[in-house]
């Protein structure tokens, strides 16, 4: 309990523009790999998106666009916390390490409100055209 109060009491507005003075604690470990699985996890998700999807063009596109956006949260997460190791003057800050956890954080509400919202509706709709086509007559190839 005392760990967590410390590490709350380190995220105070003085405390989020200094440069550090010693070696980042094992905090940043656990945020290293953090990063690197959604850094590695996004890029598999926006790689693989049409293998993963089955064909689904509502799933490929999720899985692309989300895709991405974790990749680069995540490896650019991987970057600060580097930089927090190297001692590197402007770029070795905590806002930075905070306002990455925050995108990501933001990135997945979104995902989750859309996942709410909006994603029944275009699913009803694909299927609902994946049906139409599948009944309509198409155009058939003359043999010769």
């Amino acid at each position: 309990m005392d760990e967590l109060l410390q590490l709350l009491g380190h995220l105070t507005p003085g405390e989020l523009l200094v440069d550090p003075r010693s070696t980042p604690s094992a905090v940043y470990l656990g945020l290293l790999a953090f990063f690197l699985i959604v850094g590695v996890g996004g890029t598999l998700a926006s790689v693989l998106s049409s293998r993963l999807a089955r064909g689904n063009r509502i799933h490929q596109r999720l899985l692309d666009v989300y895709g991405q956006w974790a990749a680069w949260l995540g490896f650019a997460g991987v970057v600060i916390v580097g930089l927090r190791y190297a001692n590197v003057s402007l770029l070795s800050k905590r806002i930075w390490t905070i306002l990455d956890l925050l995108a990501i954080a933001a990135v997945a509400i979104h995902f989750i409100v859309y996942w709410v919202r909006k994603y029944p509706a275009e699913i009803a709709a694909y299927r609902d055209e994946e049906r139409k086509r599948r009944y309509l007559p198409g155009t058939r190839r003359r043999r010769r």
